[in-house]
């Protein structure tokens, strides 16, 4: 089975690649003959015409069918390079370009356009729409193509829109003294199929009117009452239907009907005026009230009539109101207006509280002046203002309580008149907190009690002697009751017991001064500011604060002042007392400020902490200062009134309340402030004594329309102030007045003379023309604007679209008005308006006269004279005839507008037809076809029956509008092709007799015209074979080889053929026949193999698990390499390899150095088994990713890599080493071969594959180098310039340096070529018997990215700058910025390095120089200085929200030390397995083909699929590419994307941001913070160089040093040892000695041979160590590492067949595959989605 196997996939894969050699039909490395657009289809233009469809169509109507040719492997070559076979049912979608039409699948890739909305719009661009149809082409693993044909859907009109109101439902004011004929609005409306409208109005009126052309509205009958309510009437519009054409059906009449209003406007006379003398009256106001109190009626009259006499009350508003002291609301918040409708000319509504009151709460506010505005609605709005006071009058809420309620006083002979206070507390203030004392017990002895202050006292003439000490203790009751209405009486009484000691013991504590026991003093408000360090004294009360007490005992006891009343404040406290002996003297001092308007009394317990204790109480009264201002409750107020009015009369009256306590410091008085007005305010206006502004004057409303009066508010007495000046306090307050009067002015245009002014007829509606200014001295103007006549089909509109009516201090009304563009303009149809545009304020009217020009601006399409009943031209050709000119009718078009412009003609291809030989000749508007020689192709592979193509005839000499027409030409087949054989491969196996295989010849021709069988074939040579029969009716033979074949002899045969159709017509064939290998007992032997392994610094696991070459033992059978057993003996440097099916791998990463694998290779035999060993050296070098982009490359033909390796053909690569060393001068040892690949050239797969030998004379290869000392540049000049010495002198054919891939090279539509280089994430391997070379996979691809949003060349170069034209190349020396290397091709610094310093670091740059919109490819290198570093490496996107509209990207390092990939939302983020480590370069890599996007980061590859299309905004100018970080100061950026973990932390650095093929210049960004740009700083890279003073230029590898140690230390370890066998009892020469032997040391590390070391000036540090980042064995094993990289694992492991193809034919001696066919049926190279999506047409690899 397994053999069976092999043979299967040789004839597949044989097939395929020998189609990819040269020969006949093809044309080497370019595709000029092949096709890389997507479906076929079947007209480049759809056309349609009036018979089959108009603007009225029904929805889903089909407009016309197409058919699509999915594409093959016949016409997709690129496809048949990669070894792929494409869908047996293709995957498409079509999509048109206008969302008005849609494509529908029917069947077979037959498709149907429909509309999707009716009617369309006749007034399209040209009365027609033209989009674009794309169908798109879907494969597995590939990009998918893409072609456009282009739909053209010509229109005429069908009247299928009514009129349409440009205003709907408009209002219109008209002034009650309007005269009859008075034109005061126009009401538009235009017509989307531009017809004429005509206007009516309904119900009809004899008061109105319209105009039924112009819509204009008239006064016709003198208004006889104004009323309030506007009037409503309905205005309908008619079309005239003139726009049907006569091809459309049931056409009629539209109509629309709108709404408008008319506003009767009054004059406003008189302003409201309050009733009832409500004005200045004062309101009582229960604390208790609840919220909904109604408190007054407020009532307001105005006889105006209409708007102007309906009334609204108000409070002035918030803004304006004054917040309360202490408080967090106005004035007004406690109270609402509650308005009733009005009744007739009377406004009345309810003033009520809107919360609750508290009298007592501490600063509560008690007195209100509240100020109502009474409003008007007319225009302008005349205003009155009433205010009112509000007393607040306390409640008796609370009743007294007792401090406390049980008291036991004892009474000594020294005792206090006052034996004992008791005191209650009332929560009331004012009388009702006033309290009252009474006992509540019968006949008790001897005391009583002082009603006012609660002081237990003797009964007159009682004293301590009268005491009877049997009545004692003596025990009643106290009750308390307040002075509130009614009285509250205490709840709970107080009981007192008196206790009677006749010791005549010393008291502990005793007053001094009796009064101290019983203070009563008045003290300032501001006593704390005035005596901040003296205790309270009252000098009207010969109170000096002194409080002296003295102490009978020997320790002394301080005085205590305390609050007897709870929850209340207490702003006073004892002053430590001093002493003499045992008198002490204290006080009372004051702890804060102090507010007689809150609390203006105090009473206090003094307290002396004795057995029994000695109290005492104070009383302390606050007296009033002036220390409050007067305040309004509102500070400014805006009010309009009538300037016309005559005599005295009150304007408004603002009073202000001052809360101090009494007269004068609370007597508020007004003035006109003097200052602060000026001259013409003071004569005009003045108020009174209570707060009333009064005028007696007429206004000027002309000279002056507002006035801004300052009024000032100032009590009766000197402010208070430590530094008082006598002055009063005061407050201003600003009353702006606005005069206004009744519309008496007449409005006016800025411009008083008719203005001209010209337009293009094409302007799109809704673009104004003109701007005008209405002014009106009647500030309060209701303007209405219009046209009144020469409007011809509403085809203009004059609104206005600013004024100044909100502005409060205008002096004048002003408007801004626009003339604008409403309906479609027509030059043939007119071409001059003119327009009478008006304006009127309900009284007065205003006209201008505007003349439209109209300018021609070629409004119309080309048409095309077809016959009737046709759609397209027609011609038959015969093919491959030139024709001087088609036979059939000419094309004829005209170009319909007015003048006419010159027509140019072009032919537009659909794409898939080689139209190259068609000619178009041009006289005036007609045109004809010719065509030149080889004429048409009608036979495959490039052929066409019929041809389909459009002619496109565009008018102002090629440069304006363009009409297409279809023209096919059928082509006649003639009999010009013979037979061939096309049924490859053809395998003939060895050793049986007379071998025979089936041959297929076919003939191209078309079979209808008897152009093809019978066949006659025969053989031409060899003379061995010969084909049965000689003639076929189907084209089947059979070719025999006469003998026995054997692959000791020859491996391939060519075979010419002649094959004979019915016609005679003859063509001979030569095709290769493959001698097929089949199993023998010949034994094997030993084999000797070199493989050169060379990969890119960090890339080590990309070569893992990959075929690095196959392994040779001397075998006659190499078809059955997997058959034979294989088993690894020994290996050097500890590394792992496997063989697999004959194919050596490594499932471990490579490092640099040298490897020798011995292998058992054990081949089965008849007789039993054959064993044999295969040596292979294996060399490994790496190189930095910088090599490269710098590296060069050659392009040789006739050799092939396999030939280029083999070094049983000459050593064919080392003559190529010294034949570029030779020219470029160098030695060949400097040169480093990156890449060795084939050059795949397309061969239709109709052809036989060509013979060996001519298939290898048209091999191309390409050689990819590395040279240190020369720039790319000028290595692939000077090869250029010396290609043919490679020849001459070396034998090696050399065709090309640094060929350019995009040269010729055909991109589908709406991209564009450009040349990328990018490392794919897998090697590339050349397999020979002998050697192996297991290369970088660097891919040069011509990448088609996207045309419309790509990065471009610098708009302007150097002049130093050169461009090479063998490939178009640009290099710029770049002399100045040499420090900065390196560079672009353009002088563009390439590297730019990241600090972490204050404020995070960035760099921001142009959205342009950048770009994602697929299809687009683009990369960058980055590193970091440790693995800590996390942040944002690059994010491109929108810098404004929303960030959504735009398909935005970043990539960044988190924390888990993996970078995270972004695409537009956290949706489409992913983290890689990757893990990130310092001083390493990482290479990403991104390409977007459609939704799919490829992602390298090394060695590593992930694949996403997103939706990239949904792009809002494809404006470059609102995007940025950040790098290292975004910006955190002055910007908002950062906030903007929160799905990133980290914006500003990056440090390291970043290099080559290559885009769509050009460099990111790093040294010109837009900003920057903490970035440099140049070279990396190499402590980041680590690989800052040292230099030795002996070893100098000398890099060695870290293991080396390693091994030299170990050597080293071994050396002295052996030498310590027999120093201290031979000479321990001399321990002083021991010491000499090991001192000897270190110097023995140093010097022999000095004087070390460097012969053959590398040059540490070519060679970076870095590269020879080894790299940090590795997979661990349980990584590579894992099955999570497996899932994710099968691709890698899986993809390289080769079919048995191509395994056995590429080892040699002989065990004798080791053969060239040169004569090898099956060489050239080795897998094209990777097979991954890597490759596949390195271009979307890839020719090369």
């Amino acid at each position: 089975m397994r053999v069976v196997f092999s043979i299967v996939l040789l004839i597949s894969v044989e097939f395929l690649v020998v189609l990819s050699q040269s020969s006949r039909g093809d044309v080497a490395d370019l595709f000029y003959d092949a096709n890389f657009n997507g479906p076929l289809f079947d007209q480049p233009v759809y056309t349609v015409t009036t018979p089959n469809f108009t603007i009225s169509s029904p929805i889903n109507t089909t407009l016309f069918i197409f058919n699509l040719q999915p594409q093959s492997i016949f016409t997709l070559p690129s496809y048949v390079l990669a070894a792929r076979s494409l869908n047996n049912i293709a995957k498409i979608s079509v999509t048109l370009s206008d969302s008005t039409f849609r494509a529908d699948f029917i069947s077979n890739f037959t498709y149907r356009v429909v509309n999707n909305i009716s009617p369309l719009n006749y007034f399209s661009p040209y009365h027609r729409y033209v989009f674009y149809i794309t169908a798109t082409q879907f494969f597995p693993d590939r990009p998918s193509t893409s072609s456009t044909a282009i739909a053209q859907i010509d229109l005429v009109n069908c009247n299928v829109y009514a009129p349409l109101f440009i205003i709907a439902n408009p209002t219109f004011s008209i002034s009650g003294a309007a005269s009859v004929g008075a034109q005061f609005g126009t009401v538009f409306a235009t017509d989307a199929d531009n017809d004429s409208i005509t206007f009516s109005i309904s119900p009809p009126s004899i008061q109105f009117s319209i105009d039924p052309y112009t819509g204009v509205l008239r006064l016709d009958q003198a208004l006889q009452a104004v009323t309030s309510t506007p009037l409503i009437f309905n205005v309908t519009a008619t079309d005239d239907a003139s726009s049907c054409s006569p091809t459309c059906s049931n056409c009629r009449q539209l109509t629309s009907t709108t709404t408008i209003t008319i506003d009767m406007q009054t004059a406003n006379t008189q302003a409201p005026r309050f009733l009832n003398q409500l004005c200045g009256s004062t309101f009582s106001l229960l604390e208790t009230s609840q919220s909904g109190t109604n408190i007054t009626t407020i009532a307001a009259v105005d006889n105006d009539l209409g708007n102007s006499g309906q009334i609204m009350f108000y409070f002035p508003s918030v803004q304006t109101q004054t917040i309360a002291v202490g408080s967090t609301t106005t004035t007004y918040s406690k109270f609402q207006l509650l308005q009733y409708n009005q009744t007739n000319n009377i406004r009345i509504a309810q003033l009520q509280t809107s919360g609750t009151f508290s009298y007592s709460s501490p600063g509560a506010t008690r007195v209100w002046y509240l100020s109502i505005l009474a409003t008007d609605l007319g225009t302008p709005s005349l205003q009155s203002i009433c205010t009112v006071r509000i007393n607040l009058i306390e409640a008796n809420i609370y009743a007294p309580v007792f401090t406390i309620t049980q008291w036991n006083i004892t009474i000594y002979n020294a005792s206090n008149p006052a034996l004992i206070r008791i005191i209650a507390y009332d929560a009331d203030l004012g009388t009702s907190g006033t309290v009252d004392y009474y006992i509540g017990t019968l006949n008790v002895p001897y005391f009583t009690i002082n009603q006012t202050t609660g002081a237990i006292i003797y009964r007159a003439g009682v004293t301590f002697s009268n005491l009877n000490t049997t009545l004692f203790p003596v025990q009643f009751t106290v009750f308390a009751q307040d002075r509130g209405i009614p009285p509250r009486i205490s709840p709970v009484n107080a009981t007192i017991t008196l206790y009677l000691d006749t010791s005549n013991v010393i008291h502990p504590a005793v007053w001094l001064n009796p009064t101290s026991g019983e203070l009563n003093i008045v003290i300032s408000e501001e006593f704390f500011a005035m005596y901040p360090m003296r205790p309270v004294f009252d000098n009207n009360r010969n109170f000096n604060g002194s409080i002296i007490y003295q102490l009978n005992l020997q320790s002394p006891s301080l005085m205590i002042v305390s609050n007897p009343f709870p929850s209340t404040s207490m702003p006073f406290s004892a002053i430590t007392p001093t002493t003499n002996n045992n008198i002490f003297t204290s006080g009372i001092s004051v702890t804060s400020s102090l507010d007689a308007e809150v609390q203006d009394s105090y009473l206090l317990q003094l307290f002396i902490n004795t057995n029994p204790s000695l109290s005492g109480w104070t009383k302390i009264t606050l007296s009033d200062e002036n220390n409050k201002i007067p305040t309004f409750s509102f500070s400014t107020l805006d009010m309009n009134i009538l300037g016309d009015q005559v005599g005295l009369r009150a304007i408004a009256q603002i009073p202000a309340f001052d809360r101090d306590l009494t007269y004068p410091n609370n007597f508020v008085q007004y003035s006109i402030n003097q200052t602060l007005n000026g001259a013409m305010v003071l004569n005009q206006f003045f108020i009174d004594n209570y707060a009333t502004i009064w005028t007696n004057s007429t206004f000027d409303l002309q000279n002056q329309s507002s006035y801004r009066i300052i009024i000032t508010a100032y009590d009766g007495a000197s402010a208070w102030s430590l530094t008082s000046n006598g002055s009063s306090n005061m407050q201003n307050f600003q009353l702006n007045l606005f005069i206004v009067g009744n519309n008496n002015n007449q409005p006016n245009f800025n411009q008083t003379v008719a203005r001209n002014i010209s337009i293009i007829e094409t302007t799109t509606n809704g673009t104004g023309i003109l701007n005008l200014t209405v002014y009106d001295l009647d500030v309060a103007t209701v303007l209405n604007i219009g046209i009144l006549s020469g409007n011809a089909k509403n085809a203009f509109l004059f609104e206005m679209i600013l004024d100044n009516s909100d502005d409060p201090y205008r002096t004048e009304y002003q408007a801004i008005c626009q003339l604008s563009v409403v309906a479609t303009l027509d030059y043939e149809y007119m071409n001059l308006y003119t327009l009478v545009l008006f304006a009127s304020d309900s009284t007065n009217l205003a006209t201008i006269n505007i003349s439209v020009n109209l300018l021609p601006n070629n409004s119309k399409a080309p048409v095309f004279n077809l016959q009737p009943g046709t759609l397209s031209y027609q011609y038959v050709v015969n093919e491959n005839e030139a024709v001087s000119i088609l036979n059939g009718n000419s094309i004829v078009a005209n170009d319909a507008n007015i003048p006419a412009t010159p027509l140019v003609f072009s032919i537009i291809p659909t794409g898939q037809e080689k139209l190259t030989s068609l000619y178009l000749t041009q006289s005036n508007n007609t045109v004809t076809i010719s065509i030149g020689s080889p004429g048409l192709v009608r036979d495959p592979p490039f052929g066409y029956s019929i041809y389909n193509f459009s002619i496109r005839a565009t008018d102002q000499n090629g440069t304006g509008v363009s009409t297409y027409v279809p023209v096919s030409i059928t082509v006649l087949d003639i009999n010009n092709k013979g037979p061939i054989p096309t049924n490859s491969p053809w395998i003939m196996n060895e050793g049986i007799l007379n071998p025979s295989i089936l041959m297929t010849f076919t003939d191209f021709d078309d079979y209808a015209f008897n152009n093809t069988v019978p066949f006659t074939a025969q053989v031409i040579s060899p003379p061995q074979f010969m084909l049965i029969p000689t003639l076929s009716f189907n084209g089947t033979f059979t070719l025999q080889y006469n003998g026995i074949l054997s692959r000791t002899v020859t491996k391939n045969v060519t075979v010419t053929m002649m094959g004979t159709d019915v016609k005679q017509f003859s063509v001979n064939t030569s095709i290769p026949i493959i001698v097929g290998d089949v199993p023998n007992n010949d034994p094997i032997s030993n084999g000797l193999k070199t493989i050169t392994i060379i990969y890119v610094n960090n890339y080590q696991e990309s070569l893992q698990s990959v075929n690095l070459g196959s392994v040779y033992v001397v075998n006659s059978n190499d078809w059955f390499l997997a058959a034979n057993g294989y088993s690894v003996l020994d290996v050097s440097n500890g590394q792992t390899f496997n063989v697999y099916q004959g194919f050596l791998s490594t499932p471990t990463s490579l490092y640099p150095g040298s490897y020798t694998v011995r292998i058992q290779v054990i081949k089965n035999l008849a007789s039993g088994q054959s064993t044999a060993i295969s040596t292979i050296n294996i060399g490994v070098r790496s190189i930095d990713s910088e090599f490269v982009r710098q590296a060069s490359t050659i392009r040789i033909q006739g050799e092939t890599p396999e030939s280029l390796i083999d070094p049983t053909l000459g050593n064919r690569l080392s003559t190529l080493l010294n034949a570029l060393a030779s020219i470029l001068g160098v030695s060949s040892n400097s040169i480093i071969i990156l890449a060795i690949r084939p050059v795949l050239q397309y061969r239709n797969p109709i052809y036989p594959p060509l013979p060996l030998d001519q298939a290898k004379q048209a091999a191309l290869t390409d050689v990819v180098f590395y040279l240190t000392s020369l720039t790319k540049e000028a290595i692939e000049n000077t090869i250029d310039s010396n290609l043919s010495l490679f020849s001459s002198s070396f034998g090696i054919t050399a065709t090309a340096s640094g060929p350019n891939l995009c040269i010729n090279y055909a991109c589908p539509f709406g991209t564009i070529c450009r040349l990328s280089r990018s490392m794919q994430s897998l090697p590339f391997t050349i397999d020979t018997n002998l050697t192996s070379f297991v290369g970088i996979n660097i891919i040069d691809s011509p990448d088609c990215v996207n045309a419309t949003w790509t990065t471009n060349p610098p708009s302007s170069i150097q002049s130093d700058c050169i461009t090479y034209s063998f490939n178009n190349a640009t290099h710029c020396p770049c002399t100045s910025l040499q420090s900065l290397a390196p560079l672009g091709p353009y002088c563009e610094v390439l590297g730019l390095t990241f600090s972490s310093s204050g404020g995070g670091s960035y760099a921001v740059f142009d959205g342009t120089k950048f770009s994602n919109l697929a299809p687009a490819r683009f990369s960058f290198d980055f590193t970091i200085p440790d693995s800590s570093t996390i942040g944002v490496i690059l994010l491109y996107g929108l810098d404004t929200s929303p960030i959504s509209d735009y398909f935005w990207i970043a990539v960044e390092i988190v924390s888990t030390r993996s970078l995270r990939f972004h695409f537009r939302d956290d949706t489409l983020t992913f983290d890689t397995v990757i893990m990130i480590n310092a001083s390493i370069w990482y290479h990403i890599e991104y390409e977007y083909v459609d939704s799919t996007i490829l992602i390298m980061v090394n060695d590593e590859q992930y694949v996403v699929t997103v939706n990239n299309n949904s792009i809002n905004i494809n404006n470059q100018s609102f995007v940025q590419l950040y790098l290292g970080g975004l910006p955190m100061t002055n910007s908002l950026v950062a906030a903007l994307y929160s799905a990133l973990s980290s914006v500003n932390t990056f440090r390291g650095c970043i290099r080559n941001v290559l885009s769509n093929g050009f460099y990111l210049d790093m040294n010109n960004p837009l900003a920057s913070n903490n970035s440099n740009s140049g070279p990396c700083d190499c402590s980041i890279t680590n690989s800052c160089k040292t230099t030795s003073s002996v070893a100098t230029g000398i890099i060695v590898p870290w293991y080396v040093w390693l091994i030299i140690a170990l050597v080293l230390l071994l050396i002295g370890t052996m030498l310590v040892v027999a120093i201290l066998t031979c000479f321990r009892h001399r321990r002083l020469r021991k010491a000499r000695a090991d001192a000897y032997m270190s110097n023995i040391e140093n010097d022999r590390d000095n004087d070390k041979d460097t012969t053959g070391e590398e040059d540490n000036l070519s060679y970076n540090l870095s590269i020879l160590k080894k790299p940090i980042y590795t997979l661990s064995d349980e990584k590579v094993n894992s099955s999570m590492w497996t899932m994710i990289h099968r691709d890698r694992i899986n993809s390289f492991a080769r079919a048995p067949f191509n395994d056995y193809v590429n080892r040699k034919l002989s065990e004798q001696l080791a053969i060239s595959l040169a004569d090898d066919t099956q060489k050239y049926y080795a897998d094209e190279g990777d097979s991954t989605l890597a490759y596949d999506l390195s271009s979307i047409n890839s020719s090369e690899y």
